[in-house]
């Protein structure tokens, strides 16, 4: 939201004084990518070879795709069970409309990105309804992926703390479930 209000107030502002200050802080970003060698990746490498010094992969491994499994699994659940929700509004064939979809689903699905997707669903929304909302709408809320997020990250902190054997119950996970 306030990146949203921030670059609507920049484009609408005709003072040059904000404007300076954004592009003085893109550059501060831009020095500290080129300065700093990225982390993350090295760090995941460790993890994947203490885990194989330790011959866990397998096991964890099937692991892994045990929960994406059952993540797959709710996903469908979620998307039949909203566009069943939207079909009553637009009183249409809710399968149809989600197999309408699908394009941008494993566009999604393959990419991994929300924003590379934008122009699949875009084109694919419009064959759904009203173009113009669609031409609104879709570029503005593509990159928002809460339903998705929270879903995985609930449904692995739940696996993961039954496989350790910690406590867990509705409550615990109920700000998650109501927030999705």
């Amino acid at each position: 939201v306030l990146a949203f209000t921030l670059g609507l107030g920049l484009a609408s502002l005709h003072s040059d004084a904000l404007k300076n200050v954004a592009r003085d802080f893109q550059e501060i970003i831009d020095d500290d990518k080129r300065s700093h060698p990225p982390l993350l990746p090295i760090y995941i490498f460790g993890i994947f070879l203490n885990m194989t010094h330790s011959g866990q992969v397998f096991s964890i491994l099937m692991v892994f795709i045990k929960i994406i499994g059952v993540i797959f699994i709710l996903h469908i659940f979620l998307l039949v069970f909203q566009y069943c929700i939207a079909a009553l509004f637009v009183r249409k064939n809710p399968f149809r409309l989600l197999g309408r979809m699908l394009p941008a689903y494993f566009t999604a699905l393959g990419t991994q990105s929300s924003a590379a997707t934008i122009p699949v669903t875009l084109e694919q929304t419009k064959k759904n309804g009203d173009r113009d909302i669609a031409g609104f709408v879709i570029p503005l809320c593509a990159t928002i992926h809460l339903s998705g997020s929270t879903l995985k990250i609930v449904a692995c902190a739940l696996a993961l703390m039954m496989m350790q054997g910690m406590p867990f119950d509705f409550s615990l996970f109920a700000g998650f479930i109501f927030m999705l």
